[in-house]
């Protein structure tokens, strides 16, 4: 489903071809949004692969950890590119662990899962989830044309953080503990 913004319009309308056909993209191009201090970009959507997955890259400065947090529909790969990434996991079925990954590093959040993650330096990460979630990046950011750290971060105002959740499949645990 491509993504609508609350205004009824699609920033992103064309970037990608919303349906199942071949295509490339030069570096840097893909659906492209800031949220916080962080570049997403979309590089494959649900709309491509019938639902199936997305694909993605995350582009950012040492920073915080974000907050803990589940997606109750959909499965999440982390593969690190560049730089090094904490990654927090709790299946609250007896799997708890948090791990440094560095360049080359895997880490697979099955959907349910509490995770949450933290650049330790500069990082870029190549991420994969089930089809749809990936447009959490666009509800919950804003555009952009730049593909590399922000210049000025985004600060999504607190209603459009519930609504993305809300829409696209993140439940956010401000009181967990990892």
């Amino acid at each position: 489903m491509p993504y609508v913004a609350a205004d009824g319009t699609n920033p992103y309308e064309g970037i990608l071809p919303g349906k199942p056909t071949p295509y490339f993209l030069e570096p840097g191009e893909g659906e492209k949004s800031v949220v916080f201090d962080t570049t997403f970009n979309i590089l494959l959507s649900g709309d491509e692969t019938e639902g199936q997955f997305g694909a993605f890259t995350t582009i950012g400065p040492a920073g915080e950890q974000i907050p803990a947090h589940y997606h109750p529909n959909a499965h999440e790969i982390f593969y690190i590119i560049d730089g090094s990434v904490r990654l927090w996991i709790d299946d609250q079925a007896g799997f708890s662990e948090n791990r440094v990954l560095k360049q080359g590093g895997f880490g697979y959040i099955p959907k349910g899962a509490v995770h949450a993650f933290q650049m330790i330096e500069a990082s870029r990460v190549f991420g994969i989830a089930t089809g749809g979630f990936e447009r959490f990046f666009n509800a919950l950011g804003t555009p952009t044309d730049d593909p590399g750290v922000p210049a000025v971060p985004y600060i999504p105002p607190f209603p459009q953080m519930l609504a993305a959740g809300e829409k696209y499949g993140t439940v956010f645990l401000p009181d967990f503990r990892f």
